[in-house]
């Protein structure tokens, strides 16, 4: 199947951890320990995601190894309409929603969506969410819809929460979702870790503590 996308740019995070030095300080996480659900509704389509750099072009960047980016599709497509268009995307302005209880520890807002195509490489990550789980792992979310986000920083926040909307922001070409498992708050400092998900579909089969990965569709069980 072709698929119509502009997607192509992610965060390009350049910092002294991507050049390979560790964070001696930092907790080591290698995965969630925490039970995670899907943080949306209905079936996304995995772009990047993956453990190998052909599957999940984030590899090669230890501050977002293991990272995420989804978006919506139908007929082989992730839009309808004018490209140049935020709304012609299937998954702009769709709810992100809290993949398990967590406090939230960043939230930024006030980042313009990008005309599709262009990028904002000075706000890399663009209204961005940063969760806390109990068990002290951090989830990334961003890319997320100027004036969409419903929580604030310090909010607790419980599995299946609405928490803002997909959007546009930040280094991104279209609407989509990045998605990551990391050890600490700021991505500049942090090491990625694979994020597992308890329970989903991907494409169409019920998969348990499943790391989804490029071309999958994914989809919470009811």
């Amino acid at each position: 199947m072709r698929y119509l996308f502009l997607l192509y740019v992610g965060l390009a995070i350049s910092s002294a951890n991507a050049q390979g030095e560790s964070h001696i300080a930092d907790p080591v996480l290698k995965r969630n320990t925490t039970p995670m659900d899907l943080p949306f509704k209905g079936e996304w389509f995995v772009f990047w995601g993956g453990e190998t750099e052909v599957l999940n072009y984030h590899m090669a960047d230890v501050n977002q190894q293991f990272a995420y980016d989804i978006l919506k599709v139908a007929d082989g497509a992730s839009y309808s309409g004018d490209p140049l268009n935020n709304d012609s995307y299937f998954a702009f302005g769709a709810e992100i929603l809290a993949p398990c209880d967590a406090n939230v520890v960043m939230a930024v807002d006030g980042v313009p969506d990008n005309v599709p195509g262009e990028t904002n490489p000075i706000q890399l990550t663009g209204n961005t969410l940063v969760l806390k789980t109990a068990a002290g792992e951090f989830i990334l979310m961003c890319h997320l819809k100027e004036g969409s986000l419903v929580v604030e920083k310090g909010d607790q926040i419980h599995k299946g929460q609405v928490l803002a909307k997909c959007g546009n922001s930040g280094n991104s070409t279209e609407p989509h979702l990045h998605l990551q498992l990391q050890n600490t708050r700021d991505i500049h400092q942090a090491t990625g870790a694979r994020l597992l998900f308890s329970r989903i579909l991907v494409n169409g089969t019920p998969r348990e503590e499943y790391m989804p990965v490029k071309e999958d569709y994914i989809k919470s069980i009811d």
